[in-house]
Order: structure tokens, then C-alpha cells, then sequence
């Protein structure tokens, strides 16, 4: 149940939608307004809530809606616990900032906790893809979208897979999504071929979230290419005033003067985002593109596809 004193529930905006598709650089921009706080990726099985045990939840399918809905106040109260998040190649001086300050997704929530002028949250999770229905009845979210063969060529260059691919179908039928006919290909990356499982559920997903009126699609292409127009119509939807503040922000991100983001970081501050869709042909194989082509072409279709 809600805190009496909750003072942020009302204003809560979720970003979410796959991974690599601009996340956290939209998040980033949506809590530069004044009064919110972002929190960073509390769903991530990783690092995130100590009751969070697996990525992707699904209210209804792989977790009960109280479940959820508990998980979802403790974030909106502020009281969340977290987990340590230490990873098995952190540093020494990772792993000790980690057990005695926290990761990034806890100390987010603590950020907030010390700002309590602030009253609003921006929720920046993709870890909330599947969960965007139920969380649509309360809250706005905006699912971000990307292209297929740049979402592949990016997560081939982080050396990402899609390890809840086989469990998600089945959750997927406990919604009543039967026949989902998989994708299999032993030939391409696991990556890449993550990235098409991936695109797959989505589309299928989308269907149950098209159309509905908290739900705002935003395009990371659009906004790669012509990044003012994308957060003005977006803005314009949150009906928050876009700033000269907000607008620099984003004028930044194509500020960088090199073509291809280094391999393995994540948020690659240098390179020219309105080129974030392009570097894909410099990473993934012929092979791998005709694959993504026809797969794309026959099992599913997303609204950005096409390039």
C-alpha cells in the first residue's frame, strides 16, 4: 500500500523498451527537468531490488500482480532495498565503492532520498519492456524502439545475448501468446541472434500495448537524426515545458567528432549520435545481415525495421 506521505507516486514517468535503444540517454534528459529524480534500473536482476530475482517480469505471467505492485511502491516510497551488484570482473576499487556506497541502481534511489525537494521520478528500466502494459494503468511510460539491424550490430559490439529467450516463451504463453514459432540459427553470433529473439517478442508484445493512451512510442532513430524535434513532440505528450536548459542537453549528444562507439562501452560519449544507426555494417557479417533481413521480413513486423 502507498505511504501516506508519498509524494511521488502521482508523477512517476517509466522509460523503457529494449536494451540499446536510448534508455539512458532519454532518461538522463527527462530528469534534467526540474523537480525529477531518476532511478536507475531497480528491475535489473543484477543489481537491482533484493526481490527481483529474474530479468523481464511480467505481472500476471512469471510474478502476481501484488508482487509486482509491492516491488513497484517500495520504488515510488522510497524504500527499496537493493542488492551489492558486484560483478566478477569488477576492479578492487569497484568492487570496495560497491559494498560501501552501493551500485548504480542503489544509489539512485538514495540520490532521491536526499533531494526530497524533488518530487518526481523517471523510472529508466528496459528490465520493464514486458511489464509496460500493467504499469500503463497508473503510470505514462515511453517505450523506446530502435531499428532491428542497428539494435543487433549494438548489441554485437557489447557482446550482449538474450540468455531469457526459451523462459520468456513460456511466460509468454501464460499471457495466452501460444505458437511463438522461435527463431534458431547456429551460424551468427548469439548476440545477434539475441537481438532478433529479442525483436520478436517485442513485436508480438506490442500488439497488447498498441493504441493505448499512457503509452508513447519513441523512435531512437528520429531522435539519433533530429534529436530537438523528438524531445519537443515528446514533451509536448508528457506536457512538461521544454527548456533552453533541456535543449543544450540534447544538442550535446551530437557533439562528438568520432563515427563508431568504442567496442564494450556502453555510453560512448565521443562518438556523433546522429551516426548511432549507421556503424551496424561495420560489425555485423554479410551473413548476419541477409539473416536479419529475411527473418525480419517473414516471422515479424516492427515499426522501425526499415533504414
Amino acid at each position: 500500500p502507498m505511504s501516506k506521505n508519498n509524494k511521488y507516486s502521482k508523477n512517476a514517468i517509466i522509460v523503457s523498451g529494449l536494451p540499446r535503444t536510448a534508455t539512458t540517454a532519454l532518461g538522463d534528459i527527462l530528469s534534467s527537468i526540474n523537480g525529477y529524480n531518476m532511478i536507475y534500473e531497480p528491475f535489473n536482476a543484477s543489481q537491482g531490488i533484493l526481490s527481483v530475482e529474474k530479468n523481464y517480469l511480467i505481472p500476471g505471467a512469471n510474478t502476481d500482480n501484488s508482487n509486482f505492485d509491492d516491488i513497484f511502491d517500495s520504488i515510488i516510497n522510497l524504500n527499496a532495498k537493493f542488492k551489492l551488484g558486484i560483478k566478477k570482473d569488477d576492479s578492487v576499487i569497484k568492487k570496495t565503492i560497491k559494498t560501501l556506497f552501493g551500485n548504480e541502481s542503489s544509489l539512485s534511489l538514495l540520490k532521491s532520498k536526499f533531494f526530497p525537494n524533488q518530487k518526481k521520478l523517471i523510472v529508466k528500466d528496459p528490465f520493464l519492456v514486458f511489464a509496460s502494459l500493467h504499469l500503463s494503468k497508473n503510470y505514462k511510460i515511453v517505450m523506446c524502439e530502435r531499428p532491428i539491424l542497428p539494435l543487433a550490430g549494438s548489441f554485437k559490439r557489447m557482446g550482449w545475448e538474450f540468455p531469457e529467450y526459451d523462459r520468456l516463451v513460456k511466460d509468454f504463453e501464460s499471457m495466452g501468446i501460444r505458437d511463438i514459432e522461435k527463431i534458431e540459427n547456429n551460424s551468427i553470433s548469439l548476440p545477434v541472434l539475441g537481438a532478433i529473439q529479442f525483436c520478436q517478442l517485442y513485436s508480438i508484445f506490442k500488439h497488447r500495448i498498441d493504441g493505448k493512451e499512457n503509452i508513447y512510442f519513441f523512435n531512437q532513430d528520429n531522435f539519433s537524426i533530429n534529436p530537438e524535434d523528438s524531445i519537443k513532440k515528446l514533451f509536448n505528450w508528457l506536457d512538461e515545458k521544454c527548456t533552453d536548459k533541456i535543449l543544450k542537453k540534447v544538442q550535446r549528444l551530437n557533439s562528438g567528432d568520432t563515427l563508431i562507439p568504442k567496442k564494450d562501452v556502453q555510453h560512448d560519449l565521443s562518438y556523433k549520435k546522429s551516426l548511432s544507426n549507421k556503424y551496424y555494417k561495420s560489425i555485423l557479417t554479410d551473413e548476419e545481415i541477409s539473416f536479419i533481413d529475411s527473418v525480419a521480413e517473414e516471422r515479424f513486423e516492427l515499426p522501425t525495421r526499415g533504414l
